[in-house]
C-alpha cells in the first residue's frame, strides 16, 4: 500500500484602504465575529474559533478585534500608510483536511494537536518572510463544514523613500507595504509570481516543521484552472445526492411532496410572523432580545437614557443652543475610547442601507446590542446600574463609562432603524396573529 500524501496550499488577497464589503478590514472582522450573512450560512455547529490578534486571544477577548489590532500594530511600529496602497494581506494558509483527521483525529476540535500545530506554524511562516511581528490576526474556524486552513492577516512594513510634505527632501520612512514583502519573497525563490513563491515557501515550511509527506499543491497559474469555491462544490454534491435520493424514492416522494412542502412553508411563515410581532410589540424598541437578566435590562435602560441624552445634545448643537451639561456630555463622548464593535456595526449599516431591513438584519442588530449590554454589565456594578437608571436620571459617570453606555453611533442608528420598522409593524400585528393561527390550524 502506498504511503499517504497530503497537500499544502495558500490563497492571498490584498486588503485595500477605503474598501467595503466582505474583503474589507471591517468585513473580515464581521466574518470573524460571525456577524455577516456568509458566516451565518456556513455555521453548522456552535463552536468558537481558535483566534488570536494583537489585542488578545479568543473571540470574546480581542482575538477577532481586527481594526483595533491594526491600530496597535501601527502604534507599535510607527509605520505609515501609503495612499491607495494595501493595508494588509489576507491569506488562507492550510493543508489537506485528511492530515488533520489522520488516526481518528477530529478536524473540528481545538484539542486536535495537528490543528494547534497548523495554527502556530501558519503565523510563524508568514512572519518568516513578511517580518517579525507583522501578523496581526490568525484564526482557525471550527464551526464550518470544511477544515484545514488558517486565516492570517499580515501587515508587512518596509523602509521606503518618500516626501513627508511638499518641497521637502525625500527620506526613508517605515511604510506598510504588502507589495515589497511579496516581491522580496518572489525574488528569493526565483519564482515567476508571488503566488507561486508563497506556495513553494509554505510547502517547504510544512515539510520541515510538520510532515515530510505534505506535498506542494499545483498553482492556479500552472494548471490554468479556475478556482471553484468549496461552497459551490459542496452545493453541487448536495444537488447530485438529492437527485439520486429522489430517483430511489420517486413514488413516495411524489405522493408526499406537496403536503410536506406546504406544511414546511406554513410553519416557516407562522414562526416568522410571530417573531415579527414580538419585535414590533416587545419592550426593546423593535429588537429581538429575550429573557434578559435584571442586570441586562438595567443596562439597556441606561443605554437608552444615554442615547436619548446624546441625541438631544446633537439636536441642540445643530441649533447652536447647547446647555452646559450637554456641551460637557458631547465633549466627553467625543474624546473617549470608542466602542470596539463600531466597525462591525458600520459594515452592517452599509449592508442594511442597500435594502429593506428584514428579520435577519433585525436579529443581527439585536446580537450586536446584546454584546454591548454584556460589556456594560461586566464594567458597571449592579448598585451603580440601579443608581444611574433612577427616574430622576441621576448619574455621576466617568468618561469611559459614558462612552461604554452609549455604544457606537452606528449601533444607535441601526437601533433607530429597527424602531422605525417596529412602528410600521405594530399596526399589522393583528394580521400577523391571524395568519399564524391559520398556519397552526393547517398543521394540525
Amino acid at each position: 500500500m502506498s504511503e499517504a500524501s497530503f497537500k499544502s496550499f495558500v490563497r492571498a488577497a490584498n486588503v485595500k484602504s477605503g474598501s467595503t464589503g466582505k474583503s474589507s478590514m471591517g468585513g473580515i472582522e464581521a466574518h470573524a465575529k460571525r456577524l455577516d450573512k456568509t458566516a451565518l450560512l456556513r455555521r453548522i455547529r456552535e463552536l468558537d474559533p481558535l483566534a488570536w490578534s494583537k489585542i488578545g486571544s479568543g473571540v470574546n477577548s480581542g482575538g477577532c478585534d481586527i481594526w483595533d489590532a491594526f491600530k496597535r500594530h501601527k502604534a507599535e511600529t510607527g509605520a505609515v500608510e501609503r495612499g491607495g496602497a494595501s493595508l494588509a494581506l489576507h491569506m488562507l494558509v492550510g493543508v489537506s483536511r485528511e492530515w488533520l483527521e489522520e488516526d481518528g483525529r477530529d478536524p473540528h476540535s481545538e484539542e486536535n494537536d495537528r490543528i494547534q500545530k497548523l495554527f502556530s506554524e501558519a503565523k510563524a511562516w508568514a512572519e518568516s518572510w513578511a517580518g517579525g511581528g507583522s501578523v496581526i490576526h490568525t484564526r482557525f474556524d471550527l464551526d464550518e463544514q470544511g477544515s484545514g486552513n488558517v486565516d492570517v492577516l499580515v501587515v508587512p512594513t518596509r523602509m521606503q523613500r518618500r516626501k513627508t510634505r511638499k518641497k521637502a527632501a525625500t527620506k526613508e520612512v517605515l511604510t506598510i507595504s504588502t507589495r515589497m514583502a511579496k516581491e522580496e519573497l518572489r525574488k528569493s525563490l526565483n519564482a515567476k509570481t508571488s503566488g507561486q513563491a508563497m506556495q513553494t515557501s509554505w510547502n517547504d515550511w510544512c515539510r520541515e516543521r510538520m510532515d515530510l509527506r505534505i506535498q506542494r499543491g499545483t498553482s492556479r497559474e500552472q494548471t490554468q484552472r479556475k478556482h471553484i469555491h468549496a461552497d459551490v462544490l459542496r452545493a453541487e454534491g448536495d444537488k447530485q445526492r438529492a437527485k439520486h435520493q429522489a430517483a430511489m424514492d420517486a413514488v413516495e416522494f411524489q405522493r408526499r411532496e406537496a403536503t410536506v412542502r406546504a406544511e414546511a412553508e406554513a410553519k416557516a411563515a407562522s414562526d416568522a410572523l410571530l417573531l415579527w410581532a414580538k419585535a414590533a410589540t416587545g419592550p426593546y424598541h423593535g429588537l429581538l432580545l429575550y429573557d434578559l437578566s435584571d442586570e441586562l435590562r438595567q443596562a439597556y435602560d441606561l443605554h437608552r437614557m444615554v442615547a436619548e441624552m446624546h441625541q438631544s445634545a446633537l439636536e441642540s448643537e445643530k441649533e447652536n443652543y447647547l446647555f452646559p451639561n450637554q456641551r460637557t456630555l458631547l465633549h466627553e463622548l467625543r474624546n473617549s475610547e470608542p466602542d470596539p464593535d463600531r466597525y462591525v456595526a458600520g459594515a452592517l449599516a452599509e449592508e442594511a442601507a442597500k435594502g429593506v431591513v428584514g428579520l435577519e438584519v433585525i436579529q443581527r442588530i439585536s446580537d450586536l446590542m446584546l454584546r454591548l449590554l454584556q460589556r456594560i454589565v461586566e464594567a458597571v456594578t449592579p448598585h451603580l446600574l440601579h443608581h444611574w437608571t433612577r427616574q430622576d436620571g441621576g448619574h455621576n459617570w466617568d468618561t469611559a463609562t459614558a462612552r461604554l453606555c452609549l455604544g457606537s453611533d452606528e449601533l444607535v442608528d441601526l437601533e433607530m432603524r429597527a424602531e422605525r420598522e417596529a412602528e410600521e409593524l405594530r399596526a399589522a400585528e393583528p394580521v400577523f396573529r391571524r395568519l399564524a393561527e391559520r398556519g397552526a390550524d393547517f398543521r394540525h
